[in-house]
C-alpha cells in the first residue's frame, strides 16, 4: 500500500518543481466562468446512473461487470484512503512553494463548498433509492459515496494546479478512477453506482468554482485579503472505525 502512495506523491513533486517556472508565464483566468459545455461530461456520468436503476440493459451490463470481476476473489482496501489524496496533494503543492489558482482561505472555501454540495447529493440521493448494494449487505448503494468524494477531489485538483501542469490533472483523476473501479473490484457498488457518484463529484467541485466569487463578495465582503495572514488551517485524518476521513479546521 505505501509503494503506490509513495509513488503518487513523488509524481506530484517532481512535475510541480519541474514545471513552477514555466507556470508563471502561463496566462490563467483565476474566476472560472460558467459554461454549459461543463456540464456535459458530470450530467452525463449522472444521467447514466439513473437509468441504471430501472433500464434492463445496464443493470444486465452491472451484473456482467461484477461477475467478470468475480466478487470472491482477495480484495483491495486501499480505496478507503487513497480517495483524499488529490486533496492532500492541493495543500502539499501550496506549501512546497508552488502556487495555485487561489490563495489558502478561498480554496479552503471553495472545498467546503463543493463537500457541501457533494455529501447533500449524495445523501438525498441513497435516502430516496435505497438500491442494494452488490453483496447485499446494505440499502445504500446509489450513488458511491467515495466514488463521489474522489472525483470532487480530483477535479479540485485540476481546477487549481491543471493549468501548472496536465500531470496534476492527469493524477488526480488516476487516482479517483482508481477509486471508482476498487468499489466495483471490492463489491460495495455496480458501475452504475459509481458513474453517478462520478459525476456528483465532478459537478459539486465545478459549482463551488462557478459560485465562489459570489460567495466571497456577499459573505466575505471583500476582507479575505486582509485577514488572510490570520488564517490558520488545520488539517488531520480521523479514523471513524470503519472509514478514514480527512478532518479540516479553520481559525481566523
Amino acid at each position: 500500500m505505501k509503494q503506490p502512495l509513495l509513488v503518487i506523491f513523488l509524481l506530484f513533486t517532481l512535475t510541480g518543481h519541474s514545471q513552477k517556472k514555466a507556470a508563471d508565464s502561463i496566462p490563467f483566468q483565476k474566476e472560472i466562468p460558467f459554461k454549459f459545455t461543463s456540464l456535459i461530461v458530470p450530467t452525463g456520468l449522472i444521467t447514466y446512473g439513473i437509468l441504471g436503476i430501472k433500464n434492463d440493459p445496464i443493470k444486465q451490463w452491472d451484473v456482467d461487470i461484477r461477475t467478470r470481476l468475480q466478487p470472491d476473489r482477495a480484495k483491495i482496501s486501499i480505496d478507503d484512503y487513497v480517495l483524499y489524496l488529490p486533496i492532500a496533494a492541493v495543500y502539499g503543492l501550496n506549501l512546497s512553494g508552488i502556487e495555485g489558482r487561489n490563495n489558502l482561505l478561498d480554496r479552503t472555501v471553495i472545498l467546503g463548498t463543493s463537500t457541501l454540495f457533494m455529501y447533500a447529493s449524495v445523501n438525498l440521493i441513497k435516502n430516496n433509492t435505497n438500491i442494494r448494494r452488490p453483496s447485499g449487505r446494505s440499502q445504500s448503494s446509489f450513488p458511491s459515496g467515495h466514488t463521489a468524494i474522489s472525483f470532487m477531489a480530483a477535479e479540485f485538483l485540476h481546477q487549481e494546479y491543471g493549468h501548472v501542469s496536465p500531470w496534476y490533472s492527469i493524477t488526480g483523476y488516476a487516482v479517483a478512477a482508481t477509486t471508482g473501479f476498487l468499489r466495483v473490484y471490492n463489491d460495495k457498488h455496480w458501475f452504475s453506482d459509481v458513474a453517478a457518484g462520478a459525476g456528483i463529484g465532478i459537478l459539486s467541485a465545478k459549482m463551488a468554482y462557478w459560485l465562489h466569487p459570489l460567495i466571497k463578495n456577499v459573505i466575505f465582503k471583500n476582507r479575505t485579503k486582509k485577514r488572510e495572514s490570520r488564517v490558520q488551517l488545520n488539517v488531520a485524518p480521523l479514523y471513524t472505525g470503519s472509514e478514514l476521513l480527512l478532518a479540516a479546521s479553520i481559525n481566523f
